[in-house]
C-alpha cells in the first residue's frame, strides 16, 4: 500500500486539529448562549455553533481512530489454503511458519496461472483500506495535494 494518502491524512487532521486548538473559545460560548435563548437561530449561527472547536477537535480524535483502525486491519487467514488471503504477511498476526507456507502455496498457484493471485481474490481488506482513506480524504478535496495523495493510493 502506498503511504502517500496516509501522510496526506494524518497532515490534515494536524492541521484541523491546530486550527481547533487556535480558535477563539469564546466564539462556542457567544453561539452557545444565543442558541439557549433563540432556537429559531439563523443557518449560520447554527452551522457555527455545530462546528466549535471542541467538536472539530473531537472530530480529529475520531478520524484518527478511524485511520489507525482500518490500518491495523489484517487479511484473512482461515487456515485453509483455498481460503486464505496471498498478501498474508507476519504482519497479520500469524507465525513465520504460517506465512511461509501461505507463500509457498501463492508461488504455486502463480506458476500455474502465470500470475499472482491479489487480495480482492481472497478476504478485500486492501480494497476497503483504500476505500476507506479515500473516503476520509474526501472533505480535504480542496487541497492542493489532494489529487496527488489519491492517485498515489490508485496506483
Amino acid at each position: 500500500m502506498n503511504d502517500a494518502l496516509v501522510q496526506f491524512l494524518r497532515a490534515r487532521l494536524d492541521d484541523d486539529g491546530e486550527d481547533a486548538r487556535a480558535a477563539d473559545p469564546e466564539l462556542s460560548t457567544v453561539f452557545t448562549r444565543i442558541a439557549t435563548f433563540d432556537p429559531e437561530m439563523a443557518a449560520d449561527e447554527r452551522h457555527i455553533m455545530r462546528h466549535r472547536p471542541a467538536r472539530a477537535h473531537y472530530e480529529v480524535v475520531a478520524k484518527r481512530l478511524m485511520l489507525d483502525e482500518v490500518l491495523s486491519s489484517r487479511h484473512l487467514v482461515t487456515g485453509d489454503h483455498c481460503m486464505d488471503c496471498p498478501r498474508v504477511t507476519e504482519a497479520d498476526g500469524v507465525g513465520t511458519a504460517t506465512a511461509d507456507r501461505i507463500r509457498a502455496l501463492n508461488d504455486a498457484y502463480r506458476k500455474k496461472l502465470g500470475r499472482d493471485l491479489r487480495c480482492a481474490e481472497r478476504c478485500g481488506r486492501d480494497a476497503r483500506v483504500h476505500r476507506t482513506l479515500e473516503l476520509l480524504a474526501l472533505p480535504y478535496a480542496d487541497h492542493p495535494d489532494y489529487m496527488q495523495a489519491v492517485a498515489a493510493n490508485r496506483a
